[in-house]
């Protein structure tokens, strides 16, 4: 599986819920072409943080399904990713 990473809420806002269309068009290329979408702690607490637990959110439902994930935390202790964040700029 090939992982894309999502760095905002944005493809998530736009799918809507799993009955719309866009979802589901997305959850098929998903599929077909053996993608995740990995998207980052952040991302996936700004997705759910009004979430009253009666339902099962839609980002929810891709992770139960597998072609979403929540992002292993930053690892700043690997050199490669300690030098990509020191030198990005502000």
């Amino acid at each position: 599986m090939t992982g894309i990473h999502i760095v905002d809420t944005g493809l998530f806002v736009a799918m809507g819920n799993p009955s719309k269309r866009r979802y589901q068009a997305v959850r098929t290329f998903a599929r077909r072409n053996e993608i995740t979408f990995v998207i980052p702690e952040r991302v996936y607490t700004e997705l759910t943080h009004n979430s009253s637990g009666a339902e099962t959110l839609p980002v929810d439902i891709a992770i139960e399904e597998h072609w979403a994930q929540i992002a292993d935390p930053i690892a700043y202790s690997n050199p490669l990713v300690s030098r990509v964040v020191t030198s990005s700029p502000s």
